[in-house]
């Protein structure tokens, strides 16, 4: 019980199983979608969904972790996510799979952002902030390697792709007794404000923040291009590129360990480089590099693959790290939230446009328009970087 209290470990430990469970889940779940009938655009759609039934439920259960623990709200929120995904798996009609695709939107509108706020007041320390979301990626990259692993056997050996996300639903629930014996925080502030108020005073903040707002737009623009790549890429390669199907998920196993390389990478880079700076970096090099899955080359697109796998996790760690460093502990967990409630209206606009864009004008034409439009989101983050942190 006393190593559950060792802040590191429960969080990462927690980030590993979550990493395991969606690169399972995850790896073969378009391709799924695509076998039973869906177009892109209802693939889309579906995605939309998903993110529509997280709205309701992202900004109240977030001030339910700041007033009674975040890791409690985090348990319940993992807890539903599980029960989707087992549902998920168990049908091919369609509007079992909306509905268990929805349940699983709820259950991530509960437990986002609450780890992260709790890890951050647990630590209580900028300098460790960023070596914690560096290592968490290192951790991920390992996980989502293993679980995609995973994925390609169980594929291979039993030629189902509903498989995969049944797995992924039961272990998932390993991360709750992780995190309710692990010792929880609060916010210093409780709230019990309605969802309205609560998103208002979240907004105001970030409004009142230049940088924050800078951050806030930077990642509205690089919605365009992580939903083009990761959410379009499979069918792409599986379907358009002829690679084979079963060995997909090996192919994927691969670029996860590429996640980790990236995270190492980073740790490395921030003895050297301000996070803020490598921020910027990461989105331009993200960008040009969705830009280029525009060329039809399947060699092309593997390898670009890798350097996205590389990129990603550079990005969202420091990210993270800048958005954290400029939220005061008491809000923390409800001003992210506020944050991403934004990215999420985002994303319910953004999967359904990819989606439309494929199916009319087809990839090439997509990933070059959405590259295009990601290299806007480089300018907001140069301007927050002309703002010193709080």
């Amino acid at each position: 019980m006393g190593v559950l209290r060792n802040y590191e470990f429960s969080f990462l430990s927690i980030s590993f199983i979550i990493s395991f469970s969606l690169q399972l889940m995850g790896a073969y779940l378009i391709l799924r979608f695509y076998s039973i009938g869906l177009s892109f655009t209802e693939i889309g759609l579906i995605t939309s969904v998903y993110m529509i039934l997280t709205l309701p439920v992202d900004v109240p259960s977030s001030a339910f972790a700041d007033k009674y623990g975040r890791l409690k709200i985090f348990a319940i929120g993992t807890l539903i996510y599980s029960l989707g995904l087992i549902g998920l798996s168990i049908s091919s009609s369609r509007i079992f799979v909306f509905l268990s695709y929805g349940i699983m939107g709820i259950g991530l509108g509960i437990y986002s952002n609450t780890l992260e706020a709790w890890i951050v007041d647990s630590l209580n320390s900028r300098e460790k902030v960023p070596k914690i979301f560096s290592r968490q990626q290192i951790v991920n990259g390992i996980s989502g390697f293993l679980g995609n692993i995973l994925a390609g056997i169980l594929v291979l050996l039993y030629h189902k792709l509903n498989l995969p996300i049944l797995v992924a639903g039961f272990i998932m629930l390993l991360t709750l007794p992780i995190a309710l014996f692990s010792e929880d925080n609060k916010g210093e502030k409780t709230m019990t404000l309605p969802t309205q108020r609560i998103m208002k005073e979240g907004v105001k903040y970030v409004l009142s923040k230049r940088p924050l707002l800078a951050l806030l737009v930077s990642s509205i623009f690089t919605v365009f291009p992580l939903v083009a790549w990761m959410q379009f890429v499979s069918p792409y390669v599986v379907n358009m590129l002829r690679f084979p199907q079963k060995y997909w998920g090996f192919i994927l196993s691969a670029y996860f360990l590429t996640v980790a390389l990236g995270g190492y990478i980073n740790e490395k880079l921030l003895k050297r480089v301000n996070h803020r700076l490598i921020t910027i970096f990461s989105v331009f090099l993200l960008s040009l590099f969705v830009l280029m899955l525009s060329i039809s080359n399947l060699i092309l697109i593997l390898l670009l693959l890798f350097g996205l796998s590389l990129i990603y996790p550079i990005h969202s760690s420091n990210i993270i790290s800048w958005e954290n460093e400029l939220i005061p502990s008491n809000y923390r967990a409800t001003t992210l939230s506020s944050l991403s409630f934004i990215i999420r209206i985002v994303y319910i606009l953004v999967p359904p446009l990819i989606g439309y864009l494929i199916d009319a004008y087809g990839y090439s034409f997509t990933y070059i328009a959405v590259g295009i439009l990601s290299l806007v989101g480089v300018i907001p983050l140069v301007i927050a970087y002309e703002v010193k942190a709080l």
